[in-house]
């Protein structure tokens, strides 16, 4: 195999969480067209459904599992529909996650901490963890890639919850990467900028009207980068596809950022 063939998937099995829109859906639909059997999940079934329509349209295979990753046993329900369709998992891109709105940290509250740590932490650990468990059990190797953002290695003034969430999945690839190298598992994380997606535009709201409330706030903010535009959820799929297919087979536990060149400087 070489070339071209490296980035098709071949009939390999896929799970995305976070599946139902933005990187996520753009992400199963890339794939699908290079032959995976994708998964998509989220707790939108509404969306969820509309996304399986729109690929098996296409001629791709795709079915979908609500789920809330904050549950673990919803986690391990998940992981197990996809094996039990699929007849195994290959592939999983552990995208799900959440924002919040701009404040000063000395103004986040414990329930929004807890509720970003929550889907974005404990939410990626637990489906890493039910992930590497069908992986040992399969005895093939896997791949598993994890959503991040540049704010995983990068502060952001009045972003901290989200920021430290970030970081701290960058060290879940890391020591993912380090524990299961030995099984042929690879663990990577896929760090998008500014990306045009549903969850972005709600961000750019947020921060707007954050400006109008606190103009004497100057914290710096750096977005766009050298390339001067923010990214597209189909850019961002073009990573994930690559970290998760067999041309990137050379790589885990990288932090991988696609933001247009923002954490440059």
């Amino acid at each position: 195999m070489n070339g071209f063939d490296r980035l098709k998937f071949d009939g390999k099995s896929l799970l995305i969480t976070g599946g139902s829109q933005g990187i996520g859906a753009a992400t199963a639909r890339l794939a699908a067209l290079r032959g995976a059997r994708v998964m998509v999940s989220s707790p939108d079934a509404e969306r969820l459904t509309a996304v399986t329509n729109e690929i098996r349209a296409a001629g791709g295979i795709c079915d979908y599992v609500v789920c809330d990753v904050r549950d673990g046993g919803q986690v391990a329900a998940m992981v197990a529909k996809t094996v039990e369709i699929y007849g195994g998992l290959d592939l999983a891109y552990n995208n799900a996650g959440t924002s919040h709105p701009p404040m000063m940290p000395h103004d986040v509250s414990d329930e929004l901490f807890d509720r970003v740590q929550d889907i974005n932490v404990k939410g990626v650990f637990l489906c890493c963890r039910e992930q590497l468990k069908v992986f040992l059990r399969q005895g093939r190797g896997g791949n598993i890639l994890i959503t991040g953002s540049m704010a995983g290695i990068a502060g952001v003034g009045t972003m901290a919850p989200y920021a430290t969430s970030k970081h701290a999945v960058a060290g879940l690839a890391k020591s993912i990467a380090l524990a299961y190298g030995q099984f042929g598992i690879r663990c990577n994380f896929h760090g998008p900028g500014a990306t045009e997606t549903p969850m972005y535009d709600q961000s750019v709201l947020d921060v707007m009207e954050y400006r109008e409330k606190r103009p004497e706030n100057k914290i710096p903010s750096k977005v766009q980068g050298p390339l001067g535009r923010n990214q597209t959820a189909e850019e961002q799929a073009e990573v994930a596809c690559f970290l998760l297919s067999e041309a990137s087979s050379a790589m885990t536990g990288a932090i991988v950022i696609a933001d247009c060149g923002a954490t440059a400087y």
